[in-house]
């Protein structure tokens, strides 16, 4: 069923009231949310919905190159909770996708994690970019950060101004932020100009993950670095998508790249091919494709590719809001380096909570899971989050508590007898500790949510350092 409301626009400006409709997709009941946090292997006594969740997609208006378009969004609403009280809300920006229907309105892979995040008690928005989703009038642009960020705000902006969607009503003083690979770029792109654009929007916390967010400085160089990148794909999206932005990067394609690829790939980047295929059409060696000595010519102080990519850089200002930049040391498409520019120069600037966080060594898609619900969980433990309408026999009391709950150094498991050994996990099930006693100490073990399994009964514990 697709819902139509009136849209203001004047010109190119786009209205605070910019949402043009909405179109219900699917449903998930708690007991749903349940089954699909087995899937991904979420224990649940660290994983415990709340509510069901429907999930919508939603058209809307933005900004883009002087005009003003119309892009798409996935919104995911709780339902099960108090109609009068105010949901906090989560937004989520996705990773690299080529097809243009491989996005969160469509339900993808990100997508379904949405279901997962608002079962928490969170409205979760998650938007598709400009040339993705509903879409097919753009070349996405591809890292871009003012159209990431754009796509993500007006998104926010939709939600407010849209009715019909929930039961319940949003919490403009409970924003947070996350997203992986490209979507942490988009997130830590969306913070800066929350805050500096959006009084109306309170950031709680944001947690970007293995994000570009240095790309002249540490992403490109560090690609051209490694004889084959392992998605070499990339390499020509930002090309392509870039030059669709900024027009003066290159006369010729072939300037960047060889024949007979400089020629193929335009018809490549169609918003219908797989990135698996882009890849697959690329030589496994970057010098192969890439014109001789190109990350030398493309980083001259007077190149237009340089100043692209220094104004798609997203590290150099300071958050106000406490910020996880989450990585993993094995990875290999995003390099983890991005995340400790990152962190060094926030704090430069005057951040006073920000952390990279390792999460240990683990490839790009090692990572994702544990930072995705790692954001998630954490988030979960400092909104306030609506109480549902009743709580049904499928969901027992909360696990036993430890206190203090988030610990920083150590706490305290007064249920257990004071010669019982614990284990402690991780969010990927990991050993992390074990030890006997009632008191567990932490110091050391990275931020993050854990699991205490210990006399049959487990806990879940917070802990900020």
């Amino acid at each position: 069923m697709k819902h139509w409301l009136t849209s203001l626009l004047l010109g190119a400006t786009v209205s605070a009231a910019n949402a043009q409709g909405y179109t219900e997709l699917d449903y998930y009941s708690v007991s749903d949310v349940e089954a699909l946090a087995t899937v991904y292997g979420l224990p649940s006594a660290l994983f415990t919905p709340i509510t069901g969740v429907q999930a919508y997609r939603l058209e809307y208006y933005m900004p883009f190159q002087g005009d003003t378009i119309l892009v798409s969004g996935a919104v995911f609403e709780p339902t099960d909770l108090a109609a009068d009280c105010a949901n906090p809300v989560h937004l989520y920006a996705h990773g690299t996708v080529f097809e243009r229907d491989n996005t969160p309105s469509f339900l993808n892979y990100e997508g379904e994690l949405g279901f997962l995040m608002a079962g928490l008690g969170f409205t979760v928005v998650m938007p598709d970019y400009v040339g993705l989703g509903t879409d097919d009038a753009h070349l996405h642009p591809y890292v871009h950060a003012l159209s990431e960020a754009e796509a993500c705000v007006y998104l926010l902006d939709a939600l407010f101004s849209t009715d019909g969607m929930s039961t319940g009503n949003h919490d403009p003083d409970q924003v947070f932020l996350s997203g992986y690979s490209q979507g942490g770029h988009a997130a830590m792109a969306a913070h800066r100009m929350l805050q500096e654009e959006r009084p109306q929007y309170h950031v709680v916390a944001s947690a970007p993950g293995s994000g570009p967010y240095d790309i002249s400085g540490t992403q490109f160089p560090w690609t051209f670095a490694d004889p084959a990148y392992s998605n070499p794909a990339y390499l020509a999206y930002v090309a392509l998508a870039w030059q669709s932005v900024y027009g003066n990067l290159y006369s010729d394609l072939n300037e960047y790249f060889l024949e007979p690829f400089a020629s193929d790939l335009p018809a490549l980047f169609d918003g219908q091919t797989s990135g698996a295929a882009i890849n697959a059409a690329l030589p496994t060696l970057t010098a192969d494709f890439a014109q001789p000595d190109l990350l030398n010519t493309l980083l001259e102080a007077d190149n237009p590719f340089l100043a692209a990519a220094e104004d798609n850089d997203v590290y150099d200002w300071a958050p106000e809001a406490p910020t996880r930049l989450y990585y993993c040391t094995e990875d290999e498409q995003v390099y983890y380096e991005n995340a400790l520019v990152a962190e060094a120069a926030m704090s430069a600037n005057g951040a006073s909570d920000v952390q990279a966080l390792n999460l240990g060594a683990y490839d790009h898609g090692g990572c994702a899971g544990q930072a995705i619900f790692g954001a998630a969980l954490w988030f979960s433990t400092l909104a306030t989050t609506c109480e549902p309408w009743s709580v049904s026999e499928s969901h027992p009391e909360a696990a036993p508590q430890l206190a203090p709950n988030p610990a920083t150094s150590s706490t305290l498991w007064t249920e257990l007898p004071s010669n019982s050994t614990w284990i402690a996990y991780d969010l990927g099930g990991r050993h992390v500790a074990s030890g006997k006693g009632q008191r567990i100490n932490v110091a050391g073990w990275p931020e993050g949510v854990y699991l205490i399994e210990a006399e049959g009964k487990t806990a879940r514990l917070s802990v900020h350092h």
